[in-house]
């Protein structure tokens, strides 16, 4: 059965004839052409993750020119230049050994779909522009909606008709969707007040709100390792970055739950309005997992909108094991989710799930020639006007890979991210950062100068810190240059060392890769740390 569902992400090519070869002309062979350079590209891509000792200057040095051309140029023209200064030295993202980014791989029927879908060119600002997309839009928000919240029929059958209602907001992805559930947030707590006749932070902006309220300012609180969306989030909606206030986390790297709880009540006792409580359900630089129910005690204590950013985390719920680490998601008041994460669909596809659905209202807006008051218009309360009709990748993975499949996916990469910890460990030349929660990991290589030290507990001098450090950021370089295999790297606060410092990061997300996959990717940094020598 696992089998099976991987298959799905194993690529079909085919000869990449030019229109010459094949004997078609004009636009049905240029249409060929491109199809047959898409297939041949899955194909290809299972072999490299980048074209050897290309660099990215040598990149940028393609792209200098800089006036437009005035005449257009013949489209096989075109095809060709595409292909040698594009295509041919393009991040293999595919590659089963390209395990450093959330850079996801596609069913093989997911690019002739997309062209299906570029073919229908949907609107979904509105019905009259998307008559079908639209219903199939707000079916997949109530399925998504039913894998956090797993409300009943009744629940979702009466959401699916209210037109004042949506189970979410779709968008281009993770940033909008945080953006826009900080932003229902933010319009909840300091919305209109009918006693006085108050017309709330939507009219008034944010500085009359909090001064009608009695507050000397308004933040959200969550862990330091929320995405950097939050900051985007938080400046857009008038916050500024330092509204975002963030606690340090454990040697686990989840957010300490008992210093956000200390944090609400002095930001609550100074005059702050906390709009919202941030958790995290697979951080995106370690995979960590918060404790959300703690999380959840503390928002409901105050009474504070309860956000889960779970845009990678999210698709973990369809496995009855990794859904038990991630207990009081169910009791957030919104969730972000990826698409193009672990839902295997293109890039630019994001949505945010409310709790309650009718909580829309508090971002609604409406235009008298297209989002008109009453209509099932998504553009009502979405953050983005006119969308493409995404959505549809996204319900095509649903309905063909299914539930089941997820969970056999997700179960997948996280039991691969733990043979690659295991298997690093047993080397004796890297040190794990943390046990993966999911199917993130970070690590180090550690010189042989330092080993007694770092295998041994003591604790590390500064110099000792920028020799381990030095040695990460080299092997992670050489290794990206010489293109057969990757890992990405971050630089983080390591509880232990009581500082900041680099570590290695892989990302398990490609369906197709293996335990073989890890072990190549692992030889090949033995390989490159022994040229060294």
């Amino acid at each position: 059965m696992e089998e099976d569902v991987v298959n799905m992400f194993r690529a079909v090519g085919c000869h990449a004839l030019n229109p010459q070869e094949s004997g078609e002309t004009g636009v049905v062979g240029h249409c060929e052409w491109l199809r047959r350079i898409a297939d041949n590209y899955a194909v290809e891509s299972t072999k490299m993750v980048h074209t050897a000792n290309v660099s990215d200057k040598d990149v940028q040095s393609r792209f200098t020119e800089m006036r437009l051309p005035m005449n257009g140029v013949p489209v096989e023209e075109y095809i060709e230049g595409v292909m040698k200064d594009v295509v041919t030295d393009s991040t293999r993202v595919f590659c089963s050994k390209q395990i450093g980014h959330m850079a996801a791989n596609l069913p093989y029927y997911m690019p002739p779909l997309a062209e299906l879908v570029t073919a229908m060119n949907q609107n979904t600002v509105k019905v009259e522009t998307a008559k079908t997309v639209a219903s199939l839009e707000r079916q997949v928000c109530t399925w998504l909606h039913r894998l956090v919240y797993q409300r009943d029929d009744a629940f979702y059958s009466s959401a699916l008709e209210n037109s004042e209602a949506v189970c979410g907001m779709l968008g281009s992805g993770g940033t909008v969707a945080n953006l826009t559930g900080l932003w229902v947030a933010r319009n909840s707590v300091l919305g209109p007040d009918p006693e006085s006749g108050f017309p709330g932070v939507e009219q008034t902006g944010l500085i009359r709100a909090a001064r009608h309220y009695g507050y000397n300012d308004v933040v959200v609180v969550g862990s330091q390792l929320m995405h950097y969306s939050m900051k985007k989030a938080t400046d857009i909606l008038g916050l500024g970055v330092e509204g975002l206030v963030t606690v340090p986390f454990d040697d686990n790297c989840c957010v300490r739950v008992d210093l956000l709880a200390k944090k609400v009540e002095e930001l609550k006792a100074s005059g702050a309005c906390v709009a919202a409580i941030v958790g995290i359900a697979g951080a995106t630089e370690t995979g960590s997992i918060d404790d959300l129910a703690g999380l959840a005690d503390v928002a409901e204590k105050h009474g504070i909108h309860f956000h889960v950013d779970a845009a990678w985390g999210g698709p973990a719920l369809f496995s009855k094991d990794l859904r038990k680490k991630m207990a009081g998601i169910e009791r957030a008041d919104s969730v972000t989710i990826d698409g193009h994460k672990q839902l295997f669909v293109p890039m630019g596809s994001g949505v945010l799930v409310l709790k309650n659905p009718e909580q829309c209202r508090f971002v609604a807006k409406t235009a008298s020639y297209i989002i008109r008051k009453g209509s099932m218009d998504a553009g009502r309360f979405t953050l983005e006007g006119s969308r493409p009709g995404n959505v549809i990748y996204m319900h095509a993975n649903m309905k063909c890979i299914g539930s089941e499949g997820f969970e056999l996916i997700v179960n997948r990469t996280a039991r691969i991210c733990k043979h690659m910890a295991d298997t690093l460990e047993a080397t004796g030349l890297f040190d794990v950062v943390f046990e993966p929660m999911m199917n993130i990991l970070l690590y180090r290589y550690v010189p042989e100068r330092l080993r007694h030290k770092v295998f041994g507990g003591a604790s590390l001098d500064e110099k000792d810190c920028e020799e381990l450090d030095a040695a990460n950021v080299w092997l992670q370089e050489k290794q990206k240059y010489e293109g057969r295999t990757f890992v990405s790297r971050t630089t983080i606060f390591d509880p232990r060392h009581k500082r900041h410092m680099v570590s290695l990061r892989v990302v398990i997300g490609n369906p197709v890769t293996k335990e073989s996959d890890i072990d190549a990717v692992i030889s090949d940094q033995l390989q490159i740390i022994q040229s060294r020598r």
